[in-house]
């Protein structure tokens, strides 16, 4: 899965894999630092669905990169480490103070998994035929930071069709497993924070 991780983030970012020279800053520019807050080894979950959600969160990282590359001028830097903060805030401030940022991006909590959204039932004589419907969704928490207060926190969720399928019972029915479906995972979460993105730029432009 780390395979399928890399050639993602090879794909969404062909240039950031160079580091880059944070060490000043421009009068007047946005500075963003990005940090994961996602701790996925605490989930209460099966060992390769917190190797997936690790990964997914990490990649969000990069994804957001990239969306803030196209759609927000600003600089960007992308705090490579795992950040818990434990409840406090001060090591977000310390982070915006020591990279001399202006904002701070914090992933806070992150979920992907198939909803089921309806039944249809169809009758065949004396039979019955039913067809669940099911939606990929992802849902992020994020919080937003200047450098000496929370600002605004997102709750980003996304959602497409994903599948249908012959089920005994609509109320018994199991959805598609999201760990062996973890490429569309990837995909729902790249959504994500494009939506996230598109959130924050309408929320800078009006404050």
């Amino acid at each position: 899965m780390k395979i399928i991780q890399g050639i993602i983030i090879l794909l969404l970012l062909p240039g950031v894999s160079k580091p880059v020279d944070h060490s000043y800053i421009r009068p007047g520019v946005e500075r963003i630092i990005i940090i994961n807050s996602f701790d996925a080894q605490s989930m209460k979950a099966r060992n390769n669905k917190k190797l997936l959600f690790g990964e997914l969160a990490d990649s969000l990282r990069w994804m957001l990169y990239a969306e803030l590359d196209r759609q927000i001028p600003a600089e960007k830097l992308v705090i490579e480490e795992l950040i818990n903060s434990q409840g406090n805030d001060s090591i977000y401030f310390d982070l915006i103070k020591k990279h001399a940022a202006t904002k701070a991006i914090v992933i806070r909590d992150l979920n992907a998994y198939f909803n089921q959204t309806g039944v249809v039932v169809t009758r065949d004589g004396n039979s019955k035929d039913r067809e669940a419907s099911y939606d990929i969704v992802a849902e992020v928490s994020y919080s937003l930071y200047d450098d000496s207060k929370k600002i605004r926190e997102f709750q980003t969720e996304v959602w497409e069709f994903f599948t249908k399928r012959n089920v005994i019972s609509g109320l018994l029915a199991a959805g598609p497993d999201i760990v062996s479906k973890h490429k569309h995972a990837f995909k729902i979460v790249q959504k994500n924070a494009e939506q996230f993105v598109r959130e924050l730029d309408m929320y800078l432009q009006s404050h």
